[in-house]
């Protein structure tokens, strides 16, 4: 990574949780696409906001693929920015999955989230048997505080449960049990929750934040 880069990187850390595939609010989602981000959510909280190693892959990705600010250039490109580089992107190659999710998130973050939500539907409606299609359709219809949303993350999410990708998985169980809570049915979140945390080795990262979910919802 050459000096501009990591100048940039440094200045925009919150901009590349956003690129990241991270949503604010009730529970933080990113994008799922390697063996690297699955590693990094098994070995940590699941529920970590930040890593070296995605900070490292959106740089790349920023830099180096046409979305962010000219190499000699001293002014970082804000979101708002890099939506029509990212719109461009995508345009030119629908069959990037990954490139599509964070499209979607990246109206949500703006303010525009039924752009965002008409978009990962369509992604949805295209790939139905997606793993990281499923859970992040679910993970933006969470955000709602709709209750038809509410059930349509539920069961999306259960379908995500059920993936072989551990990094999926983990993060749809979590995420199950916060839109329970938000429908008012927390018995049921713990139950989950509690029965999820059996499954899981003493000793593994992985508890803590189920752990604090659970006293959450016990409260």
């Amino acid at each position: 990574m050459s000096g501009n880069q990591e100048s940039w990187l440094g200045k925009n850390k919150t901009l590349i949780f956003i690129l990241a595939g991270f949503l604010a609010g009730a529970g933080t989602m990113f994008v799922l696409t390697s063996g690297k981000r699955e590693a990094a959510v098994e070995k940590g909280a699941p529920l970590m906001p930040f890593t070296g190693s995605m900070a490292g892959r959106m740089a790349g990705t920023v830099a180096g693929s046409g979305l962010g600010a000219p190499a000699d250039s001293g002014n970082a490109p804000g979101l708002g920015d890099l939506l029509p580089r990212l719109e461009a992107k995508v345009a030119a190659n629908p069959g990037d999955i990954d490139g599509r999710i964070l499209l979607a998130q990246t109206y949500n973050e703006l303010g525009q989230r039924a752009k965002g939500l008409e978009s990962m539907r369509k992604l949805h409606q295209e790939l139905p048997l997606n793993d990281r299609v499923s859970f992040a359709l679910g993970a933006l219809l969470m955000k709602s505080d709709a209750k038809p949303d509410l059930q349509e993350a539920l069961k999306l999410l259960e379908v995500s449960a059920a993936s072989k990708q551990a990094a999926i998985n983990n993060l749809a169980r979590v995420y199950q049990g916060q839109v329970m809570v938000k429908l008012g049915d927390s018995k049921g979140a713990i139950k989950l929750w509690s029965s999820y945390l059996k499954t899981l080795p003493p000793g593994d990262e992985r508890r803590a934040s189920i752990e604090a979910e659970l006293a959450k919802a016990s409260k």
